[in-house]
């Protein structure tokens, strides 16, 4: 009789033990769903909005700020004040970036980290060429990636007949093409390319011109 109760004990418990498996499975599986269903869904639509937005919005604060950024002394003579050899001034550097992200929110951190590695490639274009009296790298505009003046640039984008947009991962590289005139004739073709990477769920400029 003894052995048969505990038969019947141990029989209960297995099926007990059982039945909370299954129902612990159930529930891990349902939190995976869950957890799935939780990801924000890609939106190309609304990405390549909020992408063309900020773009927009910073060529236009660039257009009537671009002396603020100016003002900002980065290379400095080291001998003679406005002649080489030059050498980058890093604690300007670290004002004017500070400057940035108080008040460019369109240029994200990926920016500013390029930015960084490009002077320092002037820094050492410096050391390497000491007589020269073009300072490397600041022979044209960085935010337009050329020599035109930014009102031009806006203008540009403004007439632009279609934007090119190709996406990977956090980033999305992004073609803004206009109609240009070459050999006589009228072509579409790349006038500005732009870097953007998504950061804190906002797309931020993280590289202007396609150079690395």
């Amino acid at each position: 009789m003894i052995r048969t109760v505990s038969l019947i004990l141990i029989t209960a418990i297995v099926a007990i033990s059982c039945n909370n498996n299954k129902q612990g499975s159930g529930n891990a599986a349902s939190d995976t769903t869950k957890t799935k269903t939780e990801q924000p869904a890609i939106d190309p639509t609304a990405d390549s909005t909020q992408i063309r937005q900020v773009i927009v919005d910073f060529y236009e604060w660039y257009v009537k700020n671009d002396s603020r950024l100016q003002a900002f002394h980065l290379y400095e003579g080291i001998r003679k004040k406005d002649m080489p050899p030059y050498r980058i001034n890093w604690e300007e550097t670290k004002k004017y970036q500070q400057y940035i992200r108080d008040n460019i929110p369109w240029l994200g951190e990926a920016f500013l980290q390029r930015q960084t590695t490009f002077l320092q490639e002037c820094d050492s274009a410096f050391k390497a060429y000491p007589d020269d009296e073009m300072p490397y790298g600041f022979d044209y505009d960085w935010y337009t990636n050329s020599q035109e003046d930014p009102v031009y640039t806006l203008d540009m984008i403004r007439q632009s007949t279609s934007w090119n947009i190709t996406w990977k991962g956090e980033y999305a590289s992004v073609q803004i093409q206009t109609v240009q005139d070459y050999d006589g004739k009228r072509k579409e073709a790349t006038f500005l390319t732009l870097l953007m990477k998504k950061e804190n769920n906002t797309w931020k400029i993280a590289r202007i011109g396609n150079e690395e």
